[in-house]
C-alpha cells in the first residue's frame, strides 16, 4: 500500500465513520389497498407478461381455431385415419354449402386463382387452412368419395384434439387451465 492509500484508509475507515440516525418513519399502510387485496394463497395465476405475448391476434383466426377443434373432436380416429378439408369444416360449422354460396354470389365457374372461386368464404377458409396446416402439416391433393379435392389434411389414427395445444396464443391460458373445450 502506498502512502496515499494509507491516509485515505485512515480517514475513511468503516470503524471511524460517523453514523447518522434517520428521522424517516415507516410508510403508513393504505387501508383501502389492504381491504381490496386478496391473501397471497387465494390469488389466481399471473397474466401472460412475456414479450412474445404482446402481439395481437386476429380474432377471426382464434374463433376458427375453436370451431376447427370442435370439428376435429367429433372425428373418430379410434380405428382409422381421416382426410379433412377446410371446406368440410366451414360447411359443418356454418351449415352453408359452398356450392350454393358460389351460385348466390355469382362466382360459379370463376377462376380459382387467388381464392376467388369461393367468394366471401375465402377469408374463412384461409383461417381454417392455417389451423389445419399447423396441426397436420402440408396438405395434398386426393380423392374423397370419388371426388377430387385439393388441400386435404391427414388426421392420423388415434389422434385427439384434446392432446394438441392450440396454435393461437389467446387460447393458451384456457388450455393450461384445462377449460378449453374441446
Amino acid at each position: 500500500m502506498n502512502d496515499i492509500e494509507r491516509r485515505l484508509q485512515a480517514q475513511f475507515s468503516p470503524e471511524t465513520a460517523r453514523k447518522f440516525t434517520s428521522t424517516a418513519k415507516d410508510p403508513a399502510p393504505s387501508a383501502l389497498v389492504s381491504e381490496l387485496a386478496l391473501p397471497d394463497e387465494s390469488r389466481g395465476r399471473l397474466p401472460l407478461t412475456q414479450d412474445k405475448f404482446i402481439g395481437a391476434e386476429n380474432p377471426q383466426r382464434v374463433e376458427w381455431e375453436r370451431e376447427t377443434r370442435k370439428f376435429l373432436a367429433r372425428v373418430n380416429t379410434r380405428h382409422t385415419s381421416h382426410r379433412v378439408t377446410a371446406e368440410m369444416v366451414y360447411e359443418w360449422v356454418t351449415g352453408i354449402s359452398l356450392a350454393e354460396l358460389r351460385k348466390l354470389e355469382g362466382v360459379e365457374g370463376a377462376n380459382g386463382r387467388g381464392g376467388g372461386r369461393n367468394g366471401s368464404a375465402n377469408v374463412h377458409l384461409r383461417h381454417i387452412r392455417w389451423v389445419l396446416g399447423e396441426y397436420f402439416g402440408t396438405p395434398y391433393k386426393t380423392k374423397i368419395a370419388g371426388r377430387e379435392v385439393g388441400k386435404a389434411y391427414k388426421v392420423p389414427k388415434y389422434w385427439k384434439v384434446q392432446n394438441k395445444k392450440p396454435e393461437c396464443m389467446t387460447l393458451w391460458p384456457e388450455w393450461d387451465n384445462g377449460t378449453l373445450r374441446p
